[in-house]
């Protein structure tokens, strides 16, 4: 925690993070008529008295180093089982510091730091809305996000999903662990191919099992997909929507 404070005490506008962060409404919502996708700043502009008085599960995505690109398929679905989407937008973090694999560990851990502070940092801004039904938030990452996701500690969220990550110590991460609670639902989905966390990266020298099942060995509700033939970007494989939709439907309490 203390670390955490000192990691958004280092950048002055870290709550652009949360401002810029993006917000994706589904039809019906307050009315409207068709999903809408703005920024949270937008949308306090736009939806200045709000009259909606449903409470709505979230999705709170944490982005991968190429930004929301990939993330865009996955709210474009959950709008469709009316979820509110929420992603942090890391990119307009002034000095936020980044990488090129491969490069040097601590150089990893810096751009961790700052993920896992993103977190903290915007569940608590986010939960300004009295619309969340803050029982059914859940936090998915994508990538350089999905550590984020994975190792951050707090109680606030029902579930998390880890994408294209591999919850694993190796050339990326000295010092991981699952932040989650033994009980949380958690997803974990990877391909076979993935070329920086797979098994067979040409970066891991570990002799790594490319996927999250030992560190998950102890978690009643996890579950691992790895699919096959697939690299990096698990977005592209068909399997992927279907089965973080399943798992928030499953999931989400009534």
């Amino acid at each position: 925690m203390v670390e955490i404070k000192k990691t958004i005490k280092k950048y002055d506008n870290f709550e652009d993070t949360y401002k810029q962060g993006y917000i994706g409404l589904p039809k019906g919502f307050d009315g409207i008529k068709e999903p809408i996708f703005l920024t949270i700043k937008e949308f306090k502009k736009k939806f200045k008295s709000l009259k909606n008085k449903k409470k709505y599960p979230v999705l709170f995505y944490m982005h991968g180093s190429v930004g929301l690109a990939y993330g865009k398929k996955y709210k474009d679905a959950v709008l469709k089982e009316n979820f509110i989407f929420f992603a942090p937008n890391s990119y307009k973090l002034k000095d936020r510091p980044t990488y090129k694999t491969p490069t040097k560990i601590q150089n990893y851990e810096q751009v961790h730091k700052v993920r896992v502070a993103e977190v903290f940092y915007n569940i608590k801004r986010l939960k300004e809305f009295d619309f969340l039904d803050l029982k059914n938030i859940f936090l998915m990452g994508s990538s350089e996000g999905a550590l984020a996701a994975a190792q951050y500690k707090g109680k606030d969220f029902k579930g998390r999903i880890v994408a294209a990550y591999a919850c694993e110590n190796g050339y990326y991460s000295r010092d991981f662990k699952i932040g989650a609670r033994k009980k949380d639902p958690f997803l974990n989905i990877i391909g076979t191919h993935d070329q920086y966390f797979g098994k067979y990266s040409p970066y891991e020298e570990n002799n790594n099992n490319g996927h999250c099942a030992m560190a998950l060995l102890e978690f009643k509700n996890a579950k691992v997909v790895l699919l096959p033939k697939t690299k990096h970007n698990v977005i592209e494989n068909k399997y992927t929507i279907p089965e973080v939709v399943n798992f928030l439907k499953f999931h989400t309490s009534k």
